[in-house]
């Protein structure tokens, strides 16, 4: 069981921990964790796979915050995707870009719901940058403004979308479906056979956008708060 401060939201007073299943030693458990850390509350991640994992936390105080819809591209069979509308590089292309990726992935992550208070740090440039290929991390351009980025990310043969980040103003402009056609052209090009991407149900736009590009939906994840055991 692994039990650690919220990536982002570390200034909380909630660790996070995975229940796949969930009894009353190992809720105490994940507590004790937790209170180790300096928290009094636990923010667990379950799926809708597992519902009774959602009632035993209920029952002792917790309530849903967010919920993520888990899909799938079939990337074999899905159309190619048109040209991409806007200008797009590559990181690998144009490192010099590093200060406004950073720039931007500060505002876009607090715009997510339910993460206003995020706060992104320098640590970032590893685990939001360069942990993820250069050649799969699409940046839009309006000359050498940034508009957007998102990036392929991998574990073992899994492929997924990883965070996608739009500029305040330029959202609704065809941003975000600009970085998903070069997204998955790249995975068509280098035998990628699935790509998954996870998205707050209330980003309606963006799962509209998956929906269009041939992803189906697997299951959800769901994002609990409750105070650690007495």
């Amino acid at each position: 069981m692994n039990v650690t401060p919220i990536p982002g939201l570390e200034q909380l007073p909630y660790a996070e921990v995975w229940f796949h299943e969930i009894d009353d030693e190992r809720w105490r458990e994940a507590s004790s964790a937790a209170r180790a850390l300096g928290k009094t509350g636990l923010e667990a991640w379950t799926t809708d796979r597992t519902p009774e994992v959602v009632a035993f936390l209920q029952e002792r105080g917790y309530e849903e915050v967010r919920r993520y819809v888990i899909s799938e591209l079939d990337v074999a069979a899905a159309a190619d995707p048109e040209s991409p509308a806007h200008e797009l590089v590559t990181f690998a292309e144009r490192r010099d870009l590093a200060p406004a990726l950073y720039a931007l992935a500060q505002i876009a992550y607090a715009d997510q719901p339910g993460r206003s208070e995020t706060r992104i740090d320098e640590a970032w440039h590893h685990w939001g940058l360069e942990r993820h290929p250069a050649d799969t991390y699409f940046i839009a351009l309006d000359g050498d403004r940034v508009l957007g980025y998102g990036y392929l990310e991998h574990e073992g043969e899994e492929w997924q979308n990883g965070f996608m980040a739009v500029a305040r103003d330029a959202r609704g402009r065809g941003v975000a479906g600009a970085i998903k056609r070069a997204q998955i052209a790249w995975a068509k090009a280098n035998g990628v056979p699935t790509l998954r991407t996870a998205n707050e149900v209330r980003l309606e736009s963006m799962l509209a956008l998956n929906r269009r590009f041939g992803y189906r939906t697997l299951y959800e994840e769901i994002v609990m708060r409750g105070p650690c055991a007495a």
